[in-house]
């Protein structure tokens, strides 16, 4: 019982301590070259989404174009 305890409790702070970012960060690239970043939090995405959901990236060639959001 006690190992049951303490699974669930190492399992809990995990998951306390990964969804603390508060902001979503995007690099934008051209040509597969990073050109920036860019950050703004996560209070902007409507109910559902993630930063993800912004993400606009292509690749031709091995080269990215567009925004990576994470």
């Amino acid at each position: 019982m006690k190992k049951v305890v303490l699974a669930l409790a190492v399992m809990a702070t995990v998951a306390c301590f990964s969804s603390c970012s508060k902001n979503c960060t995007c690099t934008k690239w051209l040509n597969g070259e990073k050109k920036g970043t860019e950050e703004f939090s996560k209070d902007k995405l409507k109910e559902g989404q993630k930063c993800s959901d912004y993400s606009t990236v292509i690749t031709i060639n091995d080269k990215k174009t567009g925004l990576e959001c994470r």
